[in-house]
């Protein structure tokens, strides 16, 4: 095998906008659906008093949880529908946390977004993201709702590690996984 690791788009996400980040704000893009764990999150945002914006919508047949999560809703939880990465930049940018406390994910492509954009973050512990997020992140499992919430509060009152950032834009960049995707064929292709 040859590991070949998932990117995000440089030209968009290398750029900083001149936002103010929000000390209290926290972020979740993805779709809204149980594998996502958005219920959970919310659930621990509401404890926490934290602003949650959840960005996204949910697949047609999970219409019924993207309900519940509204119906669970705190007066400090928005929803805003899918929105082009463009103008994701500045939602992240503001952010001090994105939370995607997933049951499951191969990488949690807008969690490396976010931390290209110098989001602290919070990710689920089910799939590989410990492999791409190493110490860079607090990790909870998706059915423990006391681990959320201490993620999110760690993250919430920890600074923003710049480092990960340039971490992610020069290792995580689609020009490098096409690198590996060209190595892993011309393994192939020599027998090796």
């Amino acid at each position: 095998y040859h590991v070949v690791p998932n990117g995000i788009n440089t030209k968009i996400f290398s750029q900083l906008p001149s936002s103010t980040r929000e000390d209290d704000k926290i972020c979740c893009v993805g779709q809204i659906y149980g594998l996502k764990n958005q219920a959970k999150l919310i659930e621990a945002t509401n404890e926490l008093g934290a602003r949650l914006t959840i960005i996204g919508k949910p697949p047609p047949n999970h219409f019924k949880y993207y309900e519940y999560c509204k119906k669970i809703s705190g007066n400090k939880v928005r929803f805003i529908d899918f929105m082009p990465q463009q103008e994701l930049i500045s939602y992240y940018a503001k952010s001090k946390v994105h939370a995607l406390p997933s049951w499951f994910e191969t990488t949690g492509l807008s969690s490396l977004e976010a931390g290209a954009m110098g989001c602290n973050l919070v990710v689920g512990s089910g799939g590989d993201t410990s492999e791409y997020f190493h110490s860079k992140a607090s990790f909870c499992h998706a059915h423990d709702m006391e681990g959320i919430k201490n993620a999110v509060s760690t993250e919430l009152n920890k600074p923003i590690d710049f480092s990960f950032r340039e971490f992610v834009l020069e290792n995580y960049n689609w020009r490098r996984a096409a690198e590996e995707t060209l190595k892993a064929y011309q393994i192939v292709l020599n027998n090796e």
